[in-house]
């Protein structure tokens, strides 16, 4: 007779067909921060990806910048588009390594949840302001009140921004905890995040303790470095010729017999240069990390709490990418007009900032509730510069916003300080 596929029937699924390096999801509820019972249907793991995708935070990546900007072109990648592509190439790889599917497609979903509009200058932004070096035209004293990196903000909008259940945040597994904050480095003295719930995160190793944690790290370099390069190509900062001098092009051209016919067309090149690319890229790191997994059983004769970094690219490969990273900063990055730190979204994130500092009664109602901000008081300004707490809210409220929604925000402030005290009519 036929039965329904349960929880247990996908954790002995695990079992019987992961590889013994694996991580698996029977017996990971327990690494939750809140306890919760078990789901009938769905693994922990699913579970926590599931959540991923239902919260406001994944939504809203849609409109995020990822190095162009949105309004370029409808072609270029976005956040979602990229946390999407990291999420493919990680089941690609973890399924050739036999690991957890799962849990690498949490982690990837999860891994930009902490993004700021505008991309990387966003982060730079908040960063300079909550390290001090941005005093906002001395609005804010000059102090160093933890900084803001996206890895820390991505798990602190899993485990307290989000408001969905009746804990705060996600109540994701460690797993996925540790797979979104290690995705980039952690860079432990520079970054000290309030209220950071440290459970599981085993904070004295930069690399993810599971392969999955690695895999999806980095799979979200290969994407980055081939997309980056894609897009470039299409929006003409980097020419075909230019792109042909760097080695690991000229590598691919000749390891895939890419035709010189195809070189004329500009289209048909691109596609295929940048399709072999990341073939070459994934098979050089899935090959590498078999050895290094071989090598690390015969060392240590564990298969469990990797404290060693294996996914890696062999040495020959790692040399190549390192040049097309450099190229692709130098001749795009750099070039494009969204990754201009001068430019006016810099400016954006900066008056906005300023705005609800000024006046914090322009926040939305309940992170006034949450600083402790009696409305009828109105004008509090000195007292939420002199409170980190409310400062720190400010960089979580802008660090979530859209592109779109930070350029009409500004232009509201602008509209409504012709007209002092009117937003407090409308809430």
């Amino acid at each position: 007779m036929f039965q329904i596929r349960d929880r247990e029937f996908f954790e002995e699924l695990e079992r019987n067909n992961l590889a013994p390096y694996a991580t698996f999801s029977q017996g990971a509820h327990q690494t939750r921060i809140n306890e919760e019972a078990e789901h009938p249907y769905r693994t922990a793991i699913q579970r926590d990806r599931d959540r991923i995708i239902h919260s406001r935070a994944f939504r809203r990546l849609k409109h995020k910048q990822q190095v162009f900007l949105i309004s370029e072109g409808d072609h270029y990648r976005t956040r979602i588009t990229h946390t999407m592509e990291v999420a493919q190439l990680s089941r690609t790889m973890a399924r050739a390594l036999g690991l957890n599917e799962d849990l690498v497609e949490a982690i990837a979903l999860g891994h930009d949840l902490g993004h700021t509009p505008f991309g990387h200058i966003g982060e730079v932004v908040l960063n300079d302001i909550l390290t001090g070096k941005d005093t906002l035209d001395g609005l804010l004293p000059s102090r160093n009140i933890g900084g803001f990196k996206h890895n820390y903000q991505s798990v602190r909008v899993a485990d307290f921004l989000e408001k969905k259940y009746q804990f705060e945040g996600l109540n994701l597994t460690s797993f996925v905890r540790e797979g979104i904050l290690k995705h980039t480095r952690l860079l432990r003295d520079r970054y000290d995040y309030p209220d950071f719930i440290y459970q599981g995160l085993n904070f004295d190793l930069d690399a993810a303790t599971t392969l999955e944690g690695q895999v999806v790290a980095m799979c979200d370099e290969i994407a980055q470095r081939t997309h980056d390069l894609e897009d470039g190509i299409r929006a003409g900062l980097a020419d075909l010729e230019q792109v042909r001098q760097v080695p690991i092009v000229a590598m691919v051209e000749k390891k895939y017999q890419i035709e010189k016919r195809l070189i004329n067309d500009n289209y048909a090149y691109r596609n295929k240069i940048i399709h072999s690319l990341i073939n070459l890229l994934m098979d050089d790191v899935i090959c590498t990390t078999l050895k290094n997994i071989n090598n690390f059983y015969e060392q240590k004769k564990r298969l469990h709490f990797f404290d060693d970094e294996l996914v890696k690219f062999s040495d020959e490969l790692n040399t190549l990418q390192l040049e097309l990273d450099r190229f692709i900063s130098h001749e795009i990055i750099f070039k494009s007009r969204g990754h201009d730190i001068n430019d006016k979204n810099k400016n954006i994130i900066r008056q906005i900032f300023s705005c609800f500092l000024i006046d914090p009664t322009r926040l939305p109602n309940y992170i006034q509730q949450q600083i402790g901000l009696d409305r009828d008081i109105g004008n509090l300004n000195h007292s939420t510069i002199s409170n980190q707490k409310a400062i720190r809210r400010i960089a979580d409220h802008v660090a979530s916003m859209t592109d779109r929604f930070a350029s009409l925000e500004l232009e509201k402030f602008e509209q409504e300080s012709k007209n002092p005290g009117a937003h407090l009519t409308k809430k």
